[in-house]
């Protein structure tokens, strides 16, 4: 066994069964790291999906919100305006002259409240002074 060249030779085929060896483990690591990224790639397709609907989702419920909050501003401005009816209403019953007295107040003389109000000379006149203009 003093031959350099069957040592070498024997180191040779060592290094080649090594180097098969490891050949072959990185062969099998490559196999399963393909295997796991083609999974992994079918898991973020799945994923990329899964947020577009989610996006186009949102984006519906928050057209729908838009439209429904416009709708409720406005049920709202409606509701104010019902409220000052009503409010304006109930001034209007309580004082059976407010008629008269919005009459004088954009103008109206003693013989026009006499005519449109069934009033008293009396009466007209009270209300101008009551409610008048100062000017007159």
């Amino acid at each position: 066994m003093d031959n350099p060249l069957l040592i070498a030779f024997i180191g040779l085929a060592a290094t080649v069964v090594v180097m098969l060896a490891v050949l072959v483990w990185v062969l099998r690591v490559n196999t399963r790291l393909k295997r796991d990224l083609l999974r992994l790639e079918g898991i973020v397709k799945v994923n990329c999906n899964d947020i577009a609907g989610l996006c186009n989702a949102a984006v519906t419920v928050d057209n729908r919100i838009n439209t429904t909050e416009s709708q409720l501003n406005e049920l709202w401005g409606q509701l104010d305006q019902y409220q000052q009816q009503a409010e304006r209403n109930i001034e209007e019953s309580a004082h059976p002259y407010s008629g008269d007295i919005r009459k004088v107040r954009s103008g109206a003389s003693v013989d026009e409240l006499m005519q449109s109000s069934g009033l008293t000379h009396d009466e007209a006149a009270l209300l101008i002074r009551l409610h008048g203009s100062s000017q007159r």
